[in-house]
Parts: structure tokens; sequence; C-alpha cells
């Protein structure tokens, strides 16, 4: 009798958060959504031309940044090859 009381307890223990989790939330899906454009959603030809040159600042120091991690890596790949890994060797502990 003892084991059937321990089982049905550790299956309540078990079963608990399962009870009191909520109904999960619909998906937002394309056939849901109503999308609309109103003519405040329209941007002008001068809002158009700052937003593309900003993108085009951003690309280029996106590039840049880029530029410099390789070369960082090819550093440390380079320190690799000559001297090995300083953190592998026999007195590391």
């Amino acid at each position: 009798m003892r084991p059937m009381f321990r089982s049905l307890f550790m299956l309540s223990l078990a079963s608990a958060p399962m009870a009191f989790a909520g109904t999960p939330a619909s998906a937002v899906t394309a056939s849901n959504v109503v999308v609309s454009a109103t003519a405040s959603d329209k941007v002008s030809s001068r809002e158009a031309k700052s937003l593309l040159a900003q993108v085009q600042e951003l690309k280029s120091n996106l590039d840049g940044v880029g530029t410099e991690l390789a070369q960082v890596r090819e550093r440390e790949d380079a320190r690799t090859r000559v001297i090995g890994d300083p953190n592998d060797h026999a007195l590391w502990p």
C-alpha cells in the first residue's frame, strides 16, 4: 500500500505544473493578420534618402569591423602557429 501512495504523490507532483499552465496563445500567421496601409505610413523621398544613407553608412561600418576582426583572427592564428597554444603545455595546471 505504501508504494501506491508514494507513486500517487509523485504523480501529483509531476502533474501540478501542467495543471497550472495556461493554454498557449494563438500563433500569429499571415492568414489571421490584417494589413492596412494609410497615408501616414508612406515615407517621403527625403526621409527615404536619409534612411538609405544611414543604411549605407552602417554597412560600411560593418564591413570595417569585419575586416578588423579578420586581421585580429589572422594575427592570433599566426601567433598560435609560431609559438603554439600558450595555455597548452606540460606545466599548465
